[in-house]
Order: structure tokens, then sequence, then C-alpha cells
């Protein structure tokens, strides 16, 4: 059972609200079809939530969605009464768990929008130097890297710069003034990878141009793939999910911080043959995972340390 705060005011009626439901719950599987069938009750009324069959794992990834207060089992599956009221101590202790952060923002004060940027002045433009560039320029805003990267849904890095994320209307306003942004607008296509970052020169996907693999090797000589740009939700499952259909896997390992216990946002995947490795490689390079974009490289023998952290900038 998912408690969620109220939607944005803009859904006010009971089928925008279910879709913000399955958008909420979509966030959590990357599909819309799959979030759709797991959802097997909802309220709309004077409390706000729904009921889903997911596993433990992802019931705890979707507790630290922006907006869920919390998720917890259902009592009473078999009855059609469902009870999404919650106390004030639940509430309390929802929200200090570490599971989920704390709410940036009023509830039903948020937006998804669409942020049109200058290409970086960051030198060779490669995904992870970009990732880390978004965040710089939200904090500018934020103050504060994670909750920047909570809240950023879609980067574009190839033809067109930018990035999506979810702002109330003064923290979009302001993220307008800041150098380097071009424009802020509603992000129209909120459900889709596709995104107009060029204006009136949105194409859709051409698999033969533009590609993030277009100019990889065919083949490489390794078993083992260096993968960045993690979400910090990320789980291991997930990661062994998405790449296990090139291959026979012999280990995902994503990297923790010690002191943290959280994840670095980047893991190794190894593979037993170097023709499972290659495929993953080719199509793996670009993908979207629990609404990250990532980067798959050659595993070198002592790869270089990976962080988004960067010092803070002075405001």
């Amino acid at each position: 059972m998912v408690l969620m705060d109220t939607p944005p005011l803009e859904l006010s009626t009971k089928p925008q609200i279910i879709d913000y439901y399955v958008k909420t719950l979509e966030r959590v599987f990357g599909s819309e079809k799959e979030a759709q069938m797991c959802i097997y009750d909802a309220t709309c009324d004077t409390h706000f939530g729904f009921c889903c069959d997911i596993d433990e794992e992802k019931a705890h990834e979707l507790a630290g969605i922006h907006g869920v207060l919390s998720v917890k089992p259902d009592p009473d599956f078999d009855s059609v009464e469902k009870d999404y009221s919650y106390s004030k101590v639940e509430l309390n202790s929802q929200s200090s768990s570490s599971s989920r952060s704390a709410l940036l923002f009023p509830a039903g004060t948020t937006k998804y929008w669409l942020v049109q940027m200058d290409r970086p002045a960051i030198g060779v433009i490669r995904k992870p130097q970009v990732v880390d560039y978004v965040v710089q320029v939200l904090m500018r805003v934020l103050g504060n890297e994670k909750d920047a990267q909570m809240c950023i849904y879609h980067i574009s890095w190839q033809s067109n710069y930018g990035f999506c994320c979810e702002l109330d209307e003064e923290s979009a306003r302001e993220l307008a003034g800041v150098p380097g942004v071009l424009s802020v607008q509603p992000d129209e296509n909120f459900g889709s990878d596709i995104k107009d970052y060029g204006g009136q020169n949105l194409k859709l996907p051409n698999p033969s141009e533009n590609s993030s693999t277009s100019n990889l090797p065919t083949n490489i000589r390794t078993k083992k793939l260096f993968v960045t740009g993690l979400s910090f939700y990320t789980s291991e499952k997930t990661l062994r999910a998405a790449f296990e259909g090139f291959g026979e896997l012999v280990e995902v390992k994503i990297i923790m911080d010690k002191i943290s216990k959280r994840s670095k946002g980047y893991a190794f995947v190894e593979y037993t043959t170097e023709e499972a490795a290659s495929a993953a490689f080719r199509e793996m390079n670009g993908k979207i995972i629990n609404g990250w974009m990532i980067t798959v490289d050659v595993a070198k023998t002592n790869p270089p340390k990976f962080s988004r952290g960067r010092p803070r900038p002075a405001r």
C-alpha cells in the first residue's frame, strides 16, 4: 500500500490522478505497461494512494520517490475497503527514514520542467561529465547535490543539451536565470523518453542516426564492462536484469561508499564470453535505467575513480 501526497493542482480528475500514480510507479519499473499491471486499487478522494503488487526491493526504491509518503504491506489484500489514512506518528517516521529524502517543496507545488542549455564548457563532451555539469547547474538553485540528483529524471547530451527536472515554479524561475540555461518550460512529454531539446527541430530517434552506439567498435576484447551514471537507487538485481539478456553473467557489482553505505553511481558487469560483453557494450550504452542514462565502457585494470561529487559552488 502506497500513501501519496496531494497530487499537483492541475490534476483534478480521477483518470489524471490514476495516470499520476502510474507515472510514479513507472519510475521504479521503467515501463508504463508494467506499472499499470501492478496497480490493483487506488483512491482519489479524501486521501491519495494506491495498492500494487511489487517485491520488497522495488518497494524500497518506491519509498524514495518524491511525493511518496509511505510504502507498507497491504493488511487486507482480499478486501475492497482500503485504509489509506495515516497517523502523524507514521508520517514523521517515514519522513525521517533514510529510505526517502525530505520533501523539497510543499505538497502539490511541483511541476515537470524541460531545461534547454548551451553547450557545456567542459572540454570533451561525454555523458558522465554532462551529468556532473547538469547537477552543478541545478545545485545553483537547490544548493544541495543530493537534492539536485533526485530532481533530475532525464538528460540530453548529444546534439542538443539540457535536462528534465521536478521543481516548483519559484525554483524554475530562478533556474532560468542561471548562466548557460537557455530556457525552462513545462515538459509536455513527461511520460516519454522523447524530449524536444531543440525547439522546433524535434526528430524521432532513428536507429541509424544519432545513436549513442554508432561510433562504438563492433567487437571488444574484454569480458568485463564499467557502467557509470547509475541512479543511486538502482540495485544489483535491477542492473543484472538489464544486462543478462546478452549472455551469461559472472558478476554484477555496484560500488558502494564505505561510510554512507550508498551507491557511488557506478558498477562492474562481467560476462563469461567476450561476445556477450561486446553485445552489451554496443546495445546498453546510453540506455535509461531508473530514470538515469547510463554509460558503458570497457573496464580497465585499474579504473579511474568516478564520482558525481563536486565542491558546492558559491551562490
